[in-house]
């Protein structure tokens, strides 16, 4: 089983982007609500949107410096250029924010649940957390023993998860809570640039020294394994949870690939969503979700509309294990979600909203 897994893992189909117009292409993001890809051309200093077919547009013109790990929070795209953060609409690139936060080149950025944006400063060797609204920010790791470069908000265990530049690259995470930094795992890589996670949690790191992107389980306890071979100088990774896509921009020759995974987890078949009934829809937060599928569920994974999981659902399993009674993750506001059911004969991805009481 293990084997045919890693045949179908290694046998993903690549698809290359139309490559004429980036220069420099650093980092990538998916917009899920415009159903299209993001990404940071740090040569020409602009964002681009690349649509369903391929084709390049430019959605903001000039970020002065950078841009580098853009982020995308509601309405506005966010992205490191220098010592500042800028955010731009998604609708038309209409730059919005623009804040010094006193960093020398900041590099990685994600989002946590509760409006802060944490940047990575590949100079200064330190973390910044900057509240949207009220634009105010503070270094939250500093004097780190190695350079942090890419890093992903992991909501489930309340913390970000970061790579690191240079050989023998440990990968580390801050906690949300106290703000201790702490090695999540040693590895033999070198000068990684971009991390990020599929729908089942697993984490993908881009990494320079093998020009390859490496794979790791959720709780980083098995070795890792390389999924992507031959790229060149491949930096900030995205991983589109809904189409099961990884983005990524090959800095060292001006492309980026888009690899299509057959699934997160290696089932080829995504059903369609229509297969699962479920209710009552919508939820009032708090509340019990009943749920029907047409065979056994193995795994639950809650995410909301920008892709990131929020965590997993506590499940309880009747009438041969195709009834479900559904737990939310508790400290949920209402809104859109995704639910993804791991099933025998594939995954499906619902819709449903969640209304506060």
């Amino acid at each position: 089983m293990m084997n045919r897994l890693y045949a179908l893992l290694l046998a993903m189909l690549p698809l290359l982007a139309i490559g004429q117009s980036y220069n420099g292409p650093e980092s990538a993001e998916f917009d899920y609500v415009n159903r299209r890809w993001l990404i940071g051309n740090t040569s020409s200093h602009q964002i681009l949107s690349r649509d369903s077919l391929g084709n390049l547009s430019v959605l903001v013109n000039s970020t002065t410096s950078g841009p580098y790990g853009i982020e995308i929070v509601g309405d506005t795209v966010f992205c490191c250029s220098g010592g500042s953060i800028k955010g731009y609409l998604l609708s038309d690139g209409t730059p919005v924010y623009n804040l010094n936060v006193g960093g020398s080149f900041l590099n990685g950025l994600t989002h946590d649940n509760a409006g802060n944006l944490f940047a990575t400063d590949f100079s200064t060797k330190s973390i910044i957390r900057v509240h949207i609204a009220s634009q105010t920010f503070a270094p939250v790791a500093t004097s780190l023993p190695n350079t942090p470069n890419g890093i992903v908000f992991d909501g489930y265990n309340n913390r970000c998860v970061f790579v690191n530049w240079g050989s023998n690259a440990p990968i580390r995470a801050i906690d949300l809570a106290t703000y201790a930094v702490t090695t999540v795992v040693t590895t033999t890589l070198g000068s990684c640039d971009g991390i990020t996670r599929d729908a089942i949690g697993r984490y993908y790191v881009s990494n320079w020294s093998g020009q390859s992107i490496v794979r790791f389980d959720s709780a980083f306890a098995a070795p890792p394994a390389t999924v992507v071979s031959g790229l060149s100088n491949p930096a900030d990774i995205f991983y589109n949870v809904v189409d099961d896509t990884l983005a990524i921009p090959n800095a060292g020759n001006n492309t980026v690939t888009f690899y299509g995974f057959p699934s997160a987890v290696g089932i080829s078949n995504v059903m369609p969503e229509h297969l699962v009934r479920m209710g009552p829809n919508p939820l009032p937060v708090g509340g019990t979700l009943v749920v029907h599928c047409p065979s056994r569920v193995s795994g639950v994974k809650l995410h909301n509309l920008n892709g990131a999981l929020i965590g997993t659902p506590v499940c309880e399993q009747r009438d041969l294990e195709t009834v479900l009674i559904l737990h939310m993750p508790t400290g949920l506001s209402g809104g859109t979600y995704y639910l993804s059911f791991i099933t025998d004969a594939g995954v499906i991805r619902k819709k449903f909203s969640m209304i506060d009481p």
